[in-house]
């Protein structure tokens, strides 16, 4: 690095000086701590001191659970190469333990590594282990089982079993990171105390728990820290004794200054830091991509850089929700969050410096703050695949379907359905389906979470949702007619007060005849689950499947062959344009949900360290669960389409 370089304000903003790469530790380094190493974050008055030396924070955020293990060292690079000194990363609970007692910490979920790395590109780590991280993952970053086995259990709150779940929790990462805090020899300066709190609740004894539980592991190795919005209610609420508390804001044409005058009445002496400085922000389904323009970017980071304010960008770069990870939030109604979470960032999804990272560069660079060392970064080779066609291999409704994709599970009887938490699934779909006496009526489903494709006799009646509030449709039965609810889990809400989040029909089901009789169905009901988790069911199960579906009709999964070129694969994008909802899957990953009727985003982000090199086949699967299309292909485009909104009406018209 470059050593000291001197702000506008005459100040020395300390970059890495020293050679961390021979100080960090593995978690399992232990014995090798080298107790002659004297290693301090501190405060002094109104700034950071690092090892007696005043410190300016200056950060990114680069989340470690949204990009293959593989790109981590070119994203921090990037990062570095901006002129930042510091990378900023949540600990997803729910990544690392997806079930109760069965937890990770290799390969993507290696965090040690990350932070390894990090240190290895000379960067300073934040830390923010939640244990709530919102992040726009589903329920917040805390794992779906505490749904399950604690059914009554009020989460962020000094509710006894969650106090337990989250001591145990944190004991895990920190027996991964303590080794890695800073004054153990390792990169992280700072540990953030849940995550914006002030925006959820204001229990200052929840709070002191959660603090009292992380400073037990942290002690006096890196700096507590809260987050909270830059207004009084807000930081008042989210703050405790212990922590420093910092503000985050976007964009704003008010001087910075002004955005810290609440806060600093507050906190008379203390360093200023917005710990979460938007260049971009979030986008849900069915809305317009959410941009930011550059230059208002750029003129409040200067105005930041002027003032002597800390800052962490969120996002730097934003990467992408794979899997069943998209959360979702709820304003007037339920809105999912995308697959992508480019967030408008200065990197894109796919790791390439935009417009806005560049500019960003250069203002740094003012500053004397980018390393002459690391050339600028330069966008990467994408894949244009052309175009394959994939044919279908089994209908999930079908008995092939139930019995290769579902798992049985108990029958119930009664008006209550079993959730999803209480199947002990965390996604995929649920059907429940029962027998009717009645030959036709208004269904009306009062609590569905979130998204029912309703079938009678395997033909499709139409779609019941959260998202639009429609909780009745009109059905056409026969006596000893077969109601099927085919119920997809949207992603659980990440944000506000309706955090608890159970999925699945957790209302009756009722019918009303043509005659105005009302009845509630009580079963007997047969419930099936599609988890899709490729890793428990060996690639969802297909490989021994040999033939075709004898129709397209329904959920259907589609399989198909993509032969590269030769050399190495390369990153690309799957572009599902004529398909209507469901997900993607290329040699057992699965890239997330597309939807591209409503957009904005279209294409799926598909890694190529994902692909398998000629001559080798890489199979690609899609289940599709509403529209399957007359041309049953997918594209691979060398540059993504997130900015084509449509229509959830037009997703509601099925072939």
């Amino acid at each position: 690095m470059d050593g000291s370089s001197t702000g506008c304000n005459g100040r020395s903003i300390t970059s890495y000086g020293r050679s961390i790469s021979s100080l960090w530790l593995r978690s399992d380094d232990h014995d090798r701590s080298d107790k002659s190493i004297s290693r301090n974050i501190s405060i002094e008055g109104n700034d950071f001191v690092l090892d007696g030396k005043p410190f300016r924070i200056m950060s990114g955020s680069l989340h470690y659970f949204r990009l293959p293990s593989e790109y981590w060292r070119d994203r921090l690079r990037k990062l570095r190469a901006a002129g930042l000194n510091s990378v900023a990363t949540y600990v997803e609970w729910s990544s690392h333990e997806p079930e109760d007692g069965s937890t990770t910490f290799d390969g993507d979920n290696d965090i040690a590594r990350f932070i390894s790395i990090a240190a290895e590109e000379e960067l300073y780590v934040l830390l923010r282990p939640g244990p709530y991280i919102c992040g726009e993952r589903d329920l917040g970053g805390l794992p779906y089982w505490l749904l399950g086995k604690y059914p009554n259990i009020r989460l962020r709150s000094t509710d006894k079993d969650f106090i337990a779940e989250t001591e145990k929790w944190m004991s895990k990462v920190f027996n991964q990171l303590k080794p890695l805090l800073y004054g153990n020899g390792g990169p992280i300066i700072m540990v953030q105390v849940e995550n914006e709190y002030g925006s959820y609740g204001s229990s200052k004894a929840y709070m002191e728990q959660i603090r009292d539980i992380i400073k037990q592991h942290v002690e006096n190795k890196a700096l507590l820290f809260t987050t909270d919005g830059p207004y009084h209610s807000y930081f008042y609420d989210g703050s405790v004794p212990g922590a420093l508390t910092t503000i985050d804001f976007g964009t704003t044409a008010n001087k910075v200054v002004d955005m810290f005058k609440q806060l600093r009445a507050f906190m008379p002496v203390g360093p200023l830091m917005n710990s979460e400085f938007y260049p971009g922000w979030l986008t849900h389904w069915t809305e317009d991509i959410q941009q930011v323009a550059t230059e208002r970017v750029v003129a409040t980071l200067t105005d930041m850089l002027d003032n002597n304010i800390n800052f962490n960008i969120y996002m730097f770069f934003g990467g992408t929700n794979f899997e069943f990870t998209s959360g979702a939030n709820y304003g007037l109604f339920y809105q999912p969050d995308l697959t992508s979470y480019d967030y408008d960032a200065p990197l894109s999804e796919a790791g390439d410096p935009t417009p806005k990272y560049n500019a960003i560069r250069n203002a740094l660079a003012k500053y004397n703050l980018v390393p002459k060392y690391l050339p600028p970064p330069v966008p990467s080779k994408k894949g244009s695949y052309g175009q394959i066609t994939l044919r279908p291999k089994i209908n999930l409704l079908s008995t092939d379907g139930r019995s290769k994709l579902g798992m049985k599970y108990e029958d119930v009887n009664g008006i209550k359905l079993p959730s999803f938490e209480e199947l002990r699934q965390r996604s995929g779909l649920v059907l429940y389906e029962t027998t009717l006496n009645e030959t036709e009526g208004v269904l009306t489903i009062t609590m569905p979470r979130d998204w029912i494709y309703v079938f009678v006799d395997s033909k499709l009646q139409g779609v019941i949702n959260r998202m639009q509030k429609q909780y009745t449709i009109n059905i056409k039965a026969k006596q000893d007619s077969v109601l099927s609810l085919l119920v997809e889990n949207q992603g659980r809400i990440n944000y506000g007060n309706r955090l608890h989040d159970f999925k699945g029909i957790l209302g009756p089901v009722s019918l009303e005849n043509t005659k105005g009789y009302n009845k509630r169905l009580e079963g007997p009901w047969k419930v099936t689950g599609y988890p899709l988790e490729v890793e428990k069911s060996s690639d969802l199960g297909l490989n021994n499947i040999v033939g075709e579906a004898s129709t397209a009709v329904g959920p259907t999964l589609y399989e198909g062959v993509l032969l590269l070129p030769q050399g190495t694969p390369l990153d690309t994008f799957v572009d599902p344009t004529g398909w209507g909802k469901g997900y993607i899957f290329v040699n057992g990953h699965n890239l997330g949900r597309y939807w591209p009727k409503v957009g904005p985003q279209v294409t799926l982000y598909l890694p190529g360290v994902w692909l398998k090199p000629a001559p080798a086949q890489n199979i690609v699967k899609i289940l599709e669960l509403q529209d399957s299309p007359i041309s049953p292909t997918l594209s691979f485009l060398d540059y993504p389409i997130l900015n084509r909104t449509g229509s959830l009406f037009d997703s509601l018209l099925f072939n």
